[in-house]
């Protein structure tokens, strides 16, 4: 049994579109994923379809045959591997203008559950349809190769946190890197919410959830954040790079 599936098998992904265009030309879903196609000659027809997905409901499941993958428009979501036995290890929080479902292409089935932590949308990329495209016109190659690239980059980063620093200084890292996320879509990288549950977050960093409440807690009571339930407030950002700094010179 899935761990979540109280919420998961009782609602659906929605397939009507959340905003008032129903699909994204090939140049704007670039743009929303900051890939410039400037000098490549795009198909004005091509376009990708949006889908809205509810707070809790799984975009796909672990096992599920690959089909596209997914430009999240607006949202975040969390990426679960789910084991024989039902437990689960969170491997990340993809939110806008990353890509859902690129693990599913070496072996033809998605690997993950992508599970959305608030209302969100996506837009549905054919992954076969591009990659023949790509093939095709060599300016739309370096569309594929950076989603990849990213991909690989996520996963380097996900090993430097988990690898080379102790608990307080993991949790320390990821609210800044965080910061650095929501700063490239344009909002406050001081100001957020943290969408994820502690056990989530947990489950992400390799910690209890009783670990990060206490060094959330201890960045609050020493004044380096203000947290208040989802709430998140950095007050002191050159603290938590000294905290990362000192975990990884001890190391």
């Amino acid at each position: 049994m899935r761990p979540h599936a109280n919420t998961l098998d009782a609602q659906v992904v929605l397939e009507q579109p959340a905003s008032r265009a129903a699909s994204l030309g090939l140049r704007e879903l670039a743009a929303l994923l900051k890939i410039d196609l400037d000098g490549v000659n795009v198909d004005p027809g091509m376009t990708f379809t949006l889908r809205r997905v509810q707070q809790g409901a799984a975009l796909y499941h672990a096992g599920d045959q690959f089909g596209p993958i997914y430009a999240i428009r607006s949202g975040t979501f969390k990426c679960v591997l789910l084991d024989a036995n039902g437990s689960y290890q969170v491997l990340g929080f993809p939110m806008a203008s990353e890509v859902l479902g690129l693990d599913g292409i070496e072996e033809q089935h998605y690997r993950t559950e992508a599970v959305a932590l608030e209302d969100s949308e996506v837009a549905i990329i054919p992954f076969p349809r591009l990659a023949h495209l790509g093939g095709r016109a060599g300016g739309l190659q370096q569309f594929v190769y950076r989603l990849l690239s990213r991909q690989l980059a996520r996963e380097h980063m996900q090993m430097w946190l988990l690898g080379s620093l102790g608990a307080e200084s993991r949790v320390a890292a990821f609210l800044l890197l965080l910061g650095e996320r929501y700063a490239h879509l344009g909002y406050s990288d001081t100001r957020y919410h943290l969408r994820m549950t502690r056990l989530d977050l947990g489950s992400f960093l390799g910690l209890t959830q009783e670990t990060v409440s206490r060094a959330l807690s201890r960045f609050h009571e020493t004044r380096v954040i203000q947290v208040h339930n989802k709430e998140l407030k950095i007050l002191d950002a050159e603290r938590l790079h000294q905290i990362v700094a000192n975990a990884r010179h001890s190391g």
